[in-house]
This record gives structure tokens, C-alpha cells and sequence, in this order.
């Protein structure tokens, strides 16, 4: 993030999460109360990690399926492999 538009785009992002964590927190249903369930550092948490598990399962089938792991470090990092070679 070293251009303004850059830093506008992740601060874009950044709120569009904060808006929705909220609705990861409230019940299922209206009728069983409006408490939240969780608070919204869990749910950033919870959210990361299941992302996080995301990935793995997901590199795990790429390899399996014969990806070559150099291959697929390259595809996961492309995007800082560009911005440190400039």
C-alpha cells in the first residue's frame, strides 16, 4: 500500500468487514432474542480462521491433484512477489 488509491481500497475493505461482522454475531432468529451471540472480535477471529482453513484444504487439493508445491507458492504469492520486485 504505498499509493493513495491503494490505502483508499483497503480502508474500503476494512469497513465493508466491520459492517458485516455485526450480522455474524446476531442469532439466527428474531424470535430467540436479540442479545448478540458473540462479540465482534470473535466473530473477526472465527471469520480468519475459517478462511485460513479455507486455504489449507484448498492448497491440500491442488497438491493431491499433482500441483507442484513451487508452483503453487507462486500462484499464492504472486502479488508480493510483483510488489518486491519493483
Amino acid at each position: 500500500m504505498r499509493h493513495a488509491e491503494a490505502i483508499g481500497k483497503h480502508w474500503c475493505l476494512v469497513f465493508v468487514a466491520y459492517a458485516l461482522l455485526p450480522l455474524d454475531c446476531l442469532p439466527p432468529s428474531p424470535t430467540k432474542g436479540r442479545l448478540l451471540l458473540k462479540t465482534i472480535g470473535e466473530a473477526g477471529r472465527q471469520q480468519a480462521q475459517a478462511l485460513m482453513q479455507a486455504l489449507i484444504l484448498s492448497a491440500h487439493e491442488q497438491l493431491q491433484r499433482g500441483q507442484q508445491a513451487v508452483d503453487l507458492f507462486g500462484t499464492l504469492f504472486a502479488k508480493q512477489q510483483t510488489a518486491m520486485a519493483s
